[in-house]
C-alpha cells in the first residue's frame, strides 16, 4: 500500500519533496497557507497585470539541484497561471527560461565611471582569508561567528569593499552585511571556485529570436528568468506535480500536531484533523516556531526560538515603472548602488522579459525591479531608519537614493540624450507584505523572511527530529549551500527525500 506523505509549505522546498515522493509511488499531499506557490520567490500581478515580487531572483551556475528540477519540469506553450491543466506540450523545459548571464555595474554617487575595479591588496587579502577558512577545520566553527566586516575592515581599497562586502555580500548572498559572518561568506565563494572545474550545463536559449544557446559555467554570471518567477517556474511546476498526482490545500495552515509515544498521530490544518503516515514540514522557520509551541514540543520550540533569534531579514522588494523607453548599452544589464544609504540593486525587467507585457495598457515602458539590502541604516531625507518610514516615505528615500547616482545618470545620458527625473516614473510599488506595525509602529513583512548570519548556525535544525515521523526541511536546515537559498531549498527537498526513500526501501534520488 502507498503511504501517505503530508508535505506542510508550497515553496520551493516543499514542492521538491513533493516532486521527488510523487515519482517514487507516495501520496502527496502538499499544504500551503497562502493562495500561490513558490514561498518567497514567488511572483504576482499588482493592479492593471503589473508583475511584482518579494525580490528579483538571481540563479548562480552552481545551482545544481535546482536546475535539475527545471529540466525534468516540461514547459506548456499555452499555460497561464490559472491553467489548471495540460493544454499544449512543448519539449522545453523550466530550465530554458533562464536568460543569458547578468552583468552587473557599479552605480557611483560622485563619479560617473561604472567598472568595478579591485586591485592586487584586495585579491591577496581575499586569497589569504579563503585559505585560512579552507585550512583551518578545528577552528572553523568559530568563523561562523566573526562578522564578516570586522576581518576587512581597513582592509580592501574603496572599490573592493563596495564589490567584494556591499555587493556579494547583499545581493550576492542574500546576507545583510552588518551580520554576516566570515565562514558563510567563504564557504559560497569556496563554492565558485571549486565548481569551475567540474560544473558545466548546456543551456538553450529561447529567450528571443537573436538570443543564442550557451553553455553554463561556474565561473560564469548569475541568471533571471525571463518572465515572472511564478509564470516561469512554479506555474509549470504546478501543472507537472498535479499532473502526476499531487493533491494541493491552499488557503490551509497547520496549527499544531498531536502527539502520541514520540510520534505525530495527527495534525489540526485550518480546524480540520488530517492524518498520514509521514509529516514533513518545510515551513518558514519563524511559522514553525509557532505551530511546536502550540504542540508543547518543547525541544524543537526552544531550538527555534534560538535560530531565529536576531535573524529577522529586512530586505525590502520595489518596482519603478517609467513613461519613457529607456535605452541601455547591453540587453542583460543588472545595477549596483552601494553609495546608497539602503544598499539598492536593480535591474530593468524588459531587458530579459522579451514577450512580457510590463501593464495591461501599455503606459509602462521600462519596470525596474529593486531590492533594499541595508534597511535599518538612516534615509537621508528624514534622518531616520528606513523601518521607520511609511511606505510613501520609504519610495521617496528608494527615489532619491537612485537618481542622485552620477554613475547611473551618465549611462542613461549616453544612451538616450536625457536625464532620469522623478516625474519619469509612473508607477511606484513596494511588495505587498510590507506594513507599518500599529504597535511598534516599523515597517514589517507579514511573512518574516529568515537571514544566515552569525546568531544562527548553531541552531539550524537536523532533518530527522526526536519524532519518528516528523522531519524539518526548508533552505534554513543543514545543507551543503550553507546560506539561505533557492539552491540550499531544493537540496534540502532532496536531502528529505532520500530519507523517506531511505526508509521505505526505495531508489534515492540525485543529489
Amino acid at each position: 500500500m502507498s503511504k501517505n506523505i503530508l508535505v506542510f509549505s508550497g515553496g520551493i522546498a516543499g514542492l521538491t519533496v513533493a516532486h521527488e515522493l510523487i515519482n517514487k509511488g507516495f501520496n502527496v499531499t502538499v499544504v500551503e497557507k497562502d493562495n500561490i506557490l513558490g514561498g518567497m520567490a514567488r511572483s504576482r500581478r499588482e493592479t492593471n497585470n503589473i508583475p511584482s515580487e518579494h525580490s528579483w531572483r538571481g540563479y548562480a551556475p552552481f545551482y545544481n539541484n535546482a536546475f535539475d528540477i527545471m529540466k525534468q519540469i516540461l514547459l506548456n506553450n499555452n499555460l497561464t497561471a490559472s491553467a489548471g491543466s495540460l493544454l499544449e506540450q512543448s519539449s522545453n523545459t523550466v530550465y530554458e527560461n533562464l536568460s543569458t548571464p547578468i552583468k552587473f555595474f557599479l552605480m557611483r554617487d560622485i563619479s560617473a565611471s561604472y567598472d568595478m575595479i579591485l586591485n592586487w591588496n584586495d585579491y591577496l587579502c581575499v586569497s589569504y582569508y579563503l585559505l585560512k577558512y579552507l585550512c583551518t577545520d578545528q577552528r572553523r566553527n568559530e568563523y561562523y561567528k566573526i562578522k564578516l566586516m570586522d576581518i576587512f575592515k581597513n582592509k580592501l581599497s574603496d572599490d573592493g569593499y563596495r564589490f567584494l562586502v556591499d555587493f556579494m555580500c547583499g545581493p550576492g548572498y542574500g546576507m545583510e552585511k552588518k551580520d554576516a559572518s566570515y565562514a558563510h561568506y567563504f564557504k559560497i565563494l569556496s563554492i565558485f571556485i571549486q565548481n569551475q572545474s567540474i560544473y558545466k550545463n548546456n543551456h538553450k536559449c529561447t529567450q528571443n529570436m537573436s538570443c543564442k544557446n550557451y553553455i553554463s559555467q561556474a565561473n560564469e554570471k548569475w541568471h533571471v528568468m525571463n518572465q515572472p518567477t511564478s509564470e516561469a517556474w512554479f506555474d509549470p511546476w504546478y501543472i507537472y506535480l498535479k499532473d502526476k498526482g499531487v493533491k494541493f490545500l491552499m488557503n490551509s495552515e497547520l496549527k499544531k500536531f498531536n502527539i502520541e509515544n514520540n510520534e505525530i498521530k495527527s495534525c489540526i490544518v485550518n480546524n480540520q484533523i488530517m492524518y498520514a503516515d509521514e509529516y514533513i514540514l518545510c515551513i518558514n522557520p519563524f511559522n514553525a516556531e509557532k505551530v511546536f509551541l502550540n504542540s508543547t514540543m518543547t525541544n524543537l520550540y526552544n531550538q527555534h526560538n534560538l535560530l531565529n533569534k536576531n535573524t529577522v531579514s529586512r530586505q525590502v522588494a520595489f518596482r519603478l515603472g517609467f513613461n519613457k523607453n529607456i535605452k541601455f548599452p547591453k540587453d542583460n544589464m543588472a545595477f549596483i548602488f552601494p553609495d546608497s544609504e539602503f544598499n539598492i540593486t536593480l535591474y530593468p525587467q524588459e531587458l530579459f522579459w522579451k514577450d512580457i507585457k510590463l501593464d495591461n495598457d501599455g503606459k509602462i515602458k521600462s519596470l525596474w525591479s529593486g531590492t533594499i539590502l541595508e534597511l535599518y541604516r538612516n534615509s537621508t531625507i528624514f534622518n531616520k531608519p528606513g523601518y521607520q518610514l511609511t511606505k510613501d516615505e520609504l519610495m521617496q528615500e528608494i527615489i532619491y537614493q537612485i537618481i542622485r547616482s552620477h554613475s547611473l545618470q551618465k549611462l542613461i545620458f549616453d544612451n538616450n540624450q536625457f536625464y532620469l527625473t522623478k516625474d519619469d516614473i509612473y508607477y511606484k510599488e513596494i511588495w505587498y507584505e510590507w506594513n507599518t506595525n500599529p504597535e511598534t509602529k516599523e515597517l514589517e513583512q507579514d511573512n518574516k523572511k529568515w537571514v544566515t548570519n552569525i546568531y544562527n548556525e548553531d541552531y539550524r535544525p537536523n532533518y530527522n527530529t526526536e519524532y519518528k515521523n516528523l522531519y524539518i526541511g526548508g533552505s534554513h536546515a543543514k545543507t551543503s549551500i550553507i546560506v539561505w537559498s533557492m539552491e540550499g531549498a531544493v537540496e534540502s527537498g532532496k536531502i528529505l527525500s532520500n530519507i523517506i526513500l531511505k526508509k521505505y526501501n526505495k531508489p534515492l534520488t540525485y543529489l
